[in-house]
């Protein structure tokens, strides 16, 4: 389900787990490429011009899984 696109939460509560955080960690490390995914996500929000030399003064506004 996770590779077909359904939300976490959508796919926790369908296998009647007590939270998100249990089926990502159960589930997400079979998952070839989800790394590279949320970092090419994290690339389309970062606002335009940051660098690697200046992102660290960035608040993190997500927590990785």
């Amino acid at each position: 389900m996770l590779l077909r696109g359904a939300k976490p939460k959508v796919i926790s509560e369908a296998l009647g787990h007590a939270s998100v955080a249990f089926t990502m960690d159960v589930y997400s490390h079979i998952m070839e490429g989800m790394q590279e995914d949320a970092m090419a996500l994290l690339d389309e929000v970062l606002p335009s011009g940051v660098s690697q030399k200046n992102n660290a003064n960035l608040t993190p506004i997500l927590s990785v899984m």
